[in-house]
């Protein structure tokens, strides 16, 4: 009986349900880089929450056929030896998009109503009025990457008042956009809103791509989200726009280097809003995860359908 590995800690009745589904595979559970090399080598289905602790470790599971990572960005797994064993590689796409979504508004609000600045004014018992106010209705916002976690953050963000643009890769009409634009186009996005949110995958196409350019084409009052990829923003020109006040504010959850390094400019910024990569974290993340991996398990058991969330190996998403 082949094995399928669960590369993290499952919750009660977690593999009662992949039982249900099928009986064709021995479940086991491992939660340290020591249990999985263990279990790797008669491993047929590797189901994880992490990325393998480095790239050789693919070498050491010759059964493995497909691997469903319950995380959305999968540019931490060794794709070109994925792409030359022919293994199948599924994600988490859509797991996390009702609270990083949430998360997203959340922001927006915070940055309108200054709340970072009033929360400063607290630790010092200081007591100002004069901080401004605003709101996010009527706003703009641009989000870069309309993909399931853009969507419902466009969906969201308009059921209170914005308008709507954004990118993706294959620009098309989508519900609650008032206009897609295509990558060559996203310095439109920059310049028209006031709030720009980052969800780019760290592909080699993306790397570094927001630079000063862009954020010398924002309005002064706008705000920058990063909640994509730390790596796919030029983080000194990021400063540099932050200290200059080219930019008013930023929110970020993701950085080029983390855990963020204590020394790093960004912990000193007034107008910075700084969390520890956690805008894709839920007590619900498991449960939105089993559904993606009971249907897939359905269709690699003999089923009909097909599998949802494949990542194309050669774009890196």
């Amino acid at each position: 009986m082949n094995k399928l590995t669960c590369y993290f800690r499952p919750p009660a009745g977690f593999f009662d349900q992949i039982r249900d589904i099928s009986d064709k595979f021995k479940l086991t559970a491992c939660t340290n880089r020591d249990e999985l090399k263990s279990c790797l080598p008669d491993t047929e289905i590797l189901v994880t929450l992490f990325a393998f602790p480095d790239a050789g470790f693919i070498e050491l599971a010759p059964r493995l056929r497909w691997i469903q990572a319950l995380t959305a960005g999968i540019d931490f797994f060794p794709l070109t030896k994925i792409k030359e064993r022919d293994i199948i590689l599924t994600c988490g796409r859509g797991i996390h998009k009702i609270y990083i979504a949430e998360y997203a508004i959340a922001a927006m609000i915070n940055l309108a109503r200054n709340f970072h600045l009033m929360f400063r004014n607290q630790l010092r018992s200081k007591w100002d009025r004069s901080i401004a106010q605003d709101e996010i209705y009527g706003k703009t916002v641009g989000i870069l990457g309309l993909g399931s976690i853009g969507q419902e953050i466009a969906r969201q963000a308009f059921a209170l008042g914005m308008h709507v643009i954004g990118v993706k890769n294959t620009p098309q009409p989508l519900e609650w956009v008032d206009h897609v634009y295509g990558p060559a186009e996203m310095e439109k996005v920059f310049t028209q809103s006031d709030y720009v949110i980052n969800l780019l995958p760290n592909t080699a196409s993306t790397s570094g791509l927001i630079d000063k350019t862009f954020f010398a084409s924002m309005k002064k009052s706008a705000c920058f989200i990063n909640l994509g990829r730390g790596s796919t923003v030029n983080q000194a020109d990021l400063i540099d726009a932050l200290r200059t006040k080219e930019l008013r504010a930023l929110v970020s959850d993701v950085y080029e280097e983390e855990p963020l390094p204590e020394d790093n400019p960004l912990w000193q910024l007034e107008n910075v809003i700084l969390t520890p990569h956690v805008a894709g974290v839920s007590s619900k993340y498991l449960e939105r995860a089993l559904g993606i991996i009971q249907h897939n398990l359905k269709v690699y058991d003999g089923h009909s359908g097909e599998m949802i969330n494949v990542v194309d190996l050669t774009r890196g998403y």
